[in-house]
């Protein structure tokens, strides 16, 4: 009866991994369950671990960030968890990347620090440690913390040095190429987003592929690089991602980014229009993603001198970035807005 159990949950098991490599993340996360049930049931313990982490992999796939979290801390405090360095490591970077997509920020800088401390406290799980290191950096980058983040960079560099083939070598080099944009790096950026999009590749994951060309595309902006790269970035992420789909908030995110061209590049009116979709649907994002929306609408409105209106976005946006913990941008919204009303005065 037991050889019979453990062969239905081997069956579940191939099955929730073939529906994750087809990036069936809603049907994976169905089987995960039902796998996750039949493991309790059948008192293996690990198996249980195993699809409920697989479960909070598909719920952050989905963007149900808040979902995920709650089980990262579920998985937090089982025993074997407890006991082992590479698991609280794997579970602490879950919950860095659910915290950073609800904009808890400063929340997630401390859960990813935890997920690296615990990683390099590991031998041989180098792939878990690069994994942390991205968690890390992505976190910092995004509160703004730039210099802590390039500290991680490097060590993350000096990683693929030594794992050149690790899994996650083309994410790590985007995430590096990221900061060093945001740094005005412009060199050092290129050549890490260059060497990323070596080893990504549309023909093996195009909807890994389509995420890289708009965080491409996010990063060049964020530091005023306008070029016509930038613009074909835009155009692949957007062209791969009507082919493969994906989330209602991937489709905002991705308006954002072309909205963000469009204020840099002098058309207000157009990124007016894609703005206001945007903070419509601006409860399906992270607290730090709508802040930047309506930072950028307040930019389209001042220089359309519709100052009144403007002076709301920027508020709004001041508020959000310190509701996510990013002082800085915060800081930066409030400069506008304060040279706004010095030019109203």
């Amino acid at each position: 009866m037991y050889g019979e159990a453990a062969g239905q949950r081997l069956l579940l098991e191939l099955r929730a991994r073939d529906a994750w490599n087809q990036r069936d993340y809603t049907g994976a996360q169905k089987l995960a369950e039902e796998l996750a049930a039949a493991a309790l049931e059948g008192g293996d313990d690990l198996g249980w671990w195993n699809a409920t982490f697989l479960i909070g992999e598909c719920l952050r796939k989905q963007g149900l960030m808040e979902e995920s979290r709650f089980v990262a801390d579920e998985l937090a405090g089982h025993p074997l968890t407890r006991r082992s360095r590479a698991l609280s490591a794997r579970v602490f970077t879950l919950r860095a990347f659910a915290l950073q997509g609800t904009g808890d920020l400063a929340t997630a800088v401390e859960a990813a620090r935890r997920a690296v401390a615990e990683a390099r406290l590991e031998p041989d799980h180098n792939a878990i440690v690069i994994e942390a290191q991205n968690a890390l950096i992505a976190a910092l980058a995004e509160s703004g913390q730039l210099e802590d983040a390039w500290t991680e960079c490097r060590n993350l560099a000096g990683l693929l040095d030594e794992n050149p083939d690790n899994k996650y070598a083309g994410q790590s080099y985007w995430a590096i190429g990221n900061v060093a944009f945001l740094l005005k790096h412009i060199t050092e950026g290129v050549s890490y987003h260059e060497l990323a999009a070596k080893t990504l590749s549309p023909t093996n994951d195009l909807d890994l592929w389509a995420r890289f060309n708009r965080g491409s595309a996010d990063f060049r902006l964020a530091a005023g690089v306008i070029e016509p790269e930038t613009l074909e970035c835009i155009e692949r992420a957007e062209l791969a991602s009507s082919i493969v789909g994906g989330t209602e908030r991937d489709r905002l995110e991705l308006k954002l980014i072309r909205a963000q061209w469009l204020v840099l590049t002098g058309q207000f009116e157009a990124s007016i229009d894609q703005l206001s979709e945007v903070i419509a649907h601006q409860d399906l994002l992270a607290t730090h993603v709508a802040a930047q929306a309506h930072f950028l609408q307040g930019q389209a409105l001042s220089a359309r001198t519709s100052n009144a209106e403007a002076a709301v976005h920027l508020e709004e946006s001041e508020q959000l970035f310190l509701r996510s913990g990013a002082r800085e941008r915060a800081a930066t919204a409030r400069a506008l807005l304060d040279t706004l009303r010095e030019q109203q005065s």
